[in-house]
């Protein structure tokens, strides 16, 4: 087997923060890359779920992955194919291993060996690279939440549009946009000048909602339960600060994948965002699934003070009647409160537990092996080219 059937293996960092960097050169890298091209062609991407990342990370794993010093750098990254796994142990034994190296649609196919750098070169992990690869781990979790909160969105929707319409019109015209970037998103692999501008325009109008309608759900108090219309617009404001949060998930969603393209400093900032945003969230849909018991709560206690009244205390003042009404109208106001959360909770349960399973896979990394994702980077004629993919593994023969 020839040199150029090789491909140099460099295990780095400490343990918990370890990368392994696979360096292809010469009829190899060439055989793995045409097959990423042909993808390209035949998709419009290199991997089915590529993800654009920002070549500044992408070079932070060739760094790693190689001996030369800065002054050689555009030299020795030419002719070079990098990948990185922060699951070491799914490649395979850094020693004295063989592996299949040529990418076919669901790995890499043909033979090559895998020679492992010396160990006396630089431990320490790209910093850039890991936080790539942590938010795409993060991205990975989140999409488990994100389907389930289709479907309960769908329901909010329909809700909202046979609502007063002055906020809703905005917020579902908003909300329409940020699902077209999503889906292109989802598509291309990548984001445009285009889709850029209309994330940003659709984000400032969803916060500004989300807020809005937050703000009035959290005013409201029980007092108000004897004013029919006010109950159906805690009501109202209530779906619509639910549906305000779903969005808002959307968007820290799509914000992270932005900074994994664009801006490769704040990417850290974009996960610790997103982790904020899941339990803020979760937490603030539980609230509103208590609603209806801050009302039984005050039915329970008007109905005991009431059977506590003597018949002279009845009499005094009306306050026996003022009583009864104030205790039907409660009555009515749980009903109806009831009756509105009834029609928003399909489903609920599993998005809320769902987001917490993410949440605790990502804090305790209790990850599948195939969870974790690759980066990719290399440079030819055409410039520089670079993403992640969970799709892409080397795998002991």
């Amino acid at each position: 087997m020839g040199e150029l059937d090789r491909v140099k293996v460099r295990k780095v960092g400490q343990e918990g923060q370890e990368l392994a960097v696979l360096e292809f050169q010469g009829r190899l890298r060439e055989q793995v890359i045409e097959s990423f091209r042909q993808n390209y062609l035949a998709s419009g991407s290199y991997m089915p779920d590529a993800r654009g990342l920002s070549p500044q990370s992408a070079q932070s794993i060739a760094l790693a992955g190689t001996a030369a010093g800065a002054t050689a750098v555009s030299a020795t990254f030419a002719p070079t194919l990098f990948m990185a796994t922060a699951n070491p142990a799914t490649l395979m034994q850094l020693g004295a291993g063989v592996g299949s190296a040529v990418m076919g649609p669901t790995g890499i196919v043909a033979q090559a060996a895998f020679i492992p750098v010396a160990a006396s070169l630089p431990v320490v992990a790209p910093i850039l690279a890991m936080q790539a690869i942590t938010a795409a781990v993060m991205l990975r979790e989140f999409e488990k939440v994100d389907k389930k909160l289709d479907s309960i969105k769908d329901l909010l929707n329909s809700t909202l549009a046979r609502a007063e319409a002055t906020h809703a019109a905005e917020l579902l015209t908003a909300t329409r946009t940020v699902d077209e970037v999503y889906e292109q998103c989802m598509i291309e692999g990548a984001f445009s000048h285009d889709m850029l501008i209309r994330l940003s325009i659709a984000e400032h109008d969803i916060r500004r909602l989300a807020m809005r309608f937050r703000t009035l759900v959290e005013s409201h108090s029980v007092e108000q339960a004897d004013d029919p219309e006010a109950v159906g617009r805690a009501n109202y404001d209530a779906h619509s600060a639910m549906f305000g949060s779903f969005v808002e998930l959307r968007i820290a969603y799509l914000r992270l994948c932005v900074d994994m393209q664009e801006n490769p400093k704040s990417v850290e900032r974009s996960v610790s965002r997103l982790r904020g945003a899941i339990v803020d969230a979760t937490e603030f849909w539980q609230r509103l699934r208590k609603r209806s018991e801050v009302l039984k709560a005050a039915v329970a206690e008007h109905e005991r003070n009431l059977n506590d009244m003597n018949w002279a205390e009845r009499l005094i003042g009306g306050r026996g009647a003022s009583a009864e009404r104030k205790l039907d109208a409660l009555r009515d106001a749980y009903i109806s409160t009831m009756e509105s959360e009834l029609a928003i909770m399909e489903g609920f349960d599993s998005a809320i537990q769902s987001a917490r399973q993410a949440l605790t896979s990502l804090d305790e990394q209790d990850l599948d092996a195939d969870a974790s994702p690759t980066l990719v980077y290399w440079e030819d004629e055409a410039g520089q080219h670079s993403f992640s993919t969970s799709q892409l593994a080397v795998k002991p023969v």
